[in-house]
């Protein structure tokens, strides 16, 4: 190699790992900003909590809200909202939490709870799972039929077609099935559904499941306990 050839390979071996880390740096801001682009902000003590805007909690009093599955007083002093997808195992994992909020809190007058549908594309089965669930809402056995759908996961999300074994938890938890079938093949809830996502994709929604606990927002598994910390949180505010 010739010194000139040289040189070239020093010069570029000197500038090529500075260049690479100002373009790390450049997409971690890009990131970073893209996060914070609903005006949201990072809640202090580094556990994953960010606190919605006033901007962002009025989107959901006055439009969000109608578009999940509540259950609870509306006059409850705190609502907790979830954003979750059936086939995400961190949203089972989730799940009985969810249902101890619902069975202690809910019934208490504590809270009023939503359940939002975020179904992921990495998840093959996530929408019409949720397609599934809205249909059973239709006929009014929206959360025995939630409940059986996380209870079953591991066995529904491993098939090539789980249309079959939907069908099946129609029956198991009181839904016509026939009704249940033709829902789901009329395709009548998804607007409800793709509504439901853009509510997530309009505050950064970074992770599910998703848990809104007044106007704090927790990404990823969150405890009862720590659930139960931001309800007094909020109710001593």
């Amino acid at each position: 190699m010739s010194p000139q050839n040289t040189g070239r390979s020093s010069l570029f071996g000197a500038l090529f790992v500075p260049a690479l880390i100002l373009g790390a740096l450049i997409i971690l801001a890009i990131l970073v900003i893209s996060f914070r682009g609903s005006g949201d902000s990072a809640a202090p003590g580094g556990d994953n909590v960010r606190t919605l805007s006033a901007d962002s909690m009025n989107a959901f009093e006055t439009e969000y809200d109608a578009l999940g599955e509540a259950v609870g007083s509306a006059d409850a002093p705190v609502t907790v909202r979830e954003f979750a997808d059936y086939q995400c195992p961190a949203c089972g994992a989730f799940a009985p939490t969810a249902e101890r909020i619902r069975d202690e809190l809910v019934d208490s007058g504590k809270v009023r709870f939503i359940f939002f549908d975020f179904p992921l594309p990495m998840h093959a089965h996530a929408q019409q799972a949720a397609v599934a669930a809205r249909c059973a809402a239709r006929q009014d056995r929206f959360w025995p039929y939630h409940h059986r759908l996380f209870e079953t996961q591991r066995d529904w999300s491993q098939r090539d077609d789980p249309t079959a074994m939907f069908l099946d938890m129609a029956v198991e938890t009181g839904v016509n099935a026939q009704r249940l079938e033709a829902c789901m093949t009329q395709g009548g809830v998804d607007d409800v559904i793709a509504r439901n996502q853009e509510a997530g994709k309009a505050i950064s929604l970074r992770a599910t499941p998703t848990v809104i606990v007044g106007d704090q927002m927790f990404s990823g598994v969150v405890s009862y306990e720590r659930i139960q910390q931001a309800i007094a949180e909020q109710t001593e505010n």
